[in-house]
């Protein structure tokens, strides 16, 4: 008997999502981001699934482009940071990879290299202050690279700092210092759009939009799930009770003995810790559910096991064996990152190695 820790991924729930972010933007086209695994989610399996219904798939590194590259994928991939040394450049011929640009090391070994790129994606810095240039400045990039003769095409890109806060005004200002650099170019095709922008800002139509936590059913958005968006759950973690045991009313429970029963309960151990990418933070009252009960953790998350009891005291018992769903089908990943002072995007991506990984992709597989 192995472990059992197993994160399902619906397939079919992440297609529907990316299929939903177009919908918001009929005329875009779409980016399906698998960046970091795809969130987790697995980046081979997930873009062998939407290759045929992405436009492009976007990654962190070309380690992770041409992951995919070798997984069979031929659709088109980007690289959303650019490239780390100028060697990468001959790569990115050889693979047909796109990618940004954002610094003059990179213009500059592009210019070197000589040879054609399809495109190129100008990184400007609208306020975010971590990767691109002024607006002057990508004027002249776009200017150098068209007059080249090496770039099939140069586009304009950003990326929003608070997308996710509604009431913050950064994104406006973002979007109007993005508008300003445009007016400084010439016909130039824009990708602005992450999940949040997607989902609630009024952005460029046209260009591309950069679906990425959203694809995996998860909101970007604080308090808000994303089955509150319209979005499909992609990952369910579940695993199981391994062994059972009562504690009286001010017994104390693991590392720390940080918690204390208020009243005699039965307590589980669950295959589970931070060793799998189960969150060490996660508080006291992080919600699970244990053969269908809402149940909750009781005692410090370890290394390989967490303690839970039942949430009401009018629940059934509890026994080894018993399913537990870590977060997924009526557990929100957003919920369980509520407790333990996160972002579901956190949660996801840092699964690691151990979880056995499922993959369905239609109802008939569940």
């Amino acid at each position: 008997m192995s472990r059992p820790l197993t994160a399902t991924v619906d397939l079919e729930a992440i297609l529907s999502n990316y299929r939903y972010a177009k919908q918001l933007h009929p005329t875009c086209k779409a980016f399906a981001v698998v960046k970091s695994n795809a969130y987790g989610h697995g980046a081979v399996r997930v873009a062998q699934y939407l290759e045929g219904d992405a436009d492009a798939f976007a990654v962190a590194s070309i380690e992770e482009a041409i992951e995919l590259r070798e997984a069979g994928i031929e659709a088109p991939i980007m690289l959303l940071e650019g490239v780390f040394e100028a060697a990468e450049w001959e790569l990115c011929v050889e693979h047909n990879f796109w990618t940004a640009l954002e610094n003059p090391l990179q213009l500059e070994s592009l210019l070197a290299l000589g040879k054609p790129i399809e495109k190129v994606f100008v990184k400007l810095d609208t306020g975010m202050h971590r990767l691109g240039v002024s607006k002057e400045v990508a004027a002249q990039y776009v200017q150098t690279l068209r007059e080249s003769g090496l770039v099939g095409e140069v586009l304009l890109m950003t990326h929003f700092a608070c997308a996710d806060d509604l009431a913050d005004l950064t994104t406006m200002k973002q979007l109007t210092y993005f508008e300003q650099a445009r007016q400084l170019i010439s016909e130039i095709e824009a990708s602005v759009a992450n999940s949040a922008a997607i989902m609630k800002w009024s952005v460029p139509e046209g260009g591309w939009i950069r679906p990425g936590i959203m694809l995996y059913g998860i909101s970007p958005f604080a308090e808000v799930s994303g089955v509150d968006l319209g979005l499909k759950p992609a990952m369910t973690l579940t695993s199981k009770v391994i062994s059972v045991r009562n504690v009286a009313e001010g017994d104390k429970v693991g590392y720390g003995l940080s918690y204390q029963a208020e009243q005699d309960h039965q307590l589980a151990t669950i295959a589970v810790g931070y060793g799998d990418g189960y969150p060490r933070a996660a508080d006291h009252g992080t919600p699970m559910l244990i053969n269908g009960q809402a149940a909750e953790l009781a005692g410090r998350v370890s290394m390989d096991m967490i303690t839970a009891k039942l949430s009401s005291e009018s629940a059934q018992g509890l026994a080894i064996g018993d399913d537990v769903v870590l977060w997924g089908a009526g557990v929100s990943v957003e919920k369980v990152a509520y407790w333990a002072n996160t972002i579901g995007y956190e949660l996801v991506t840092r699964m690691t190695s151990r979880p056995k990984i499922v993959y369905r992709d239609d109802e008939s597989s569940l």
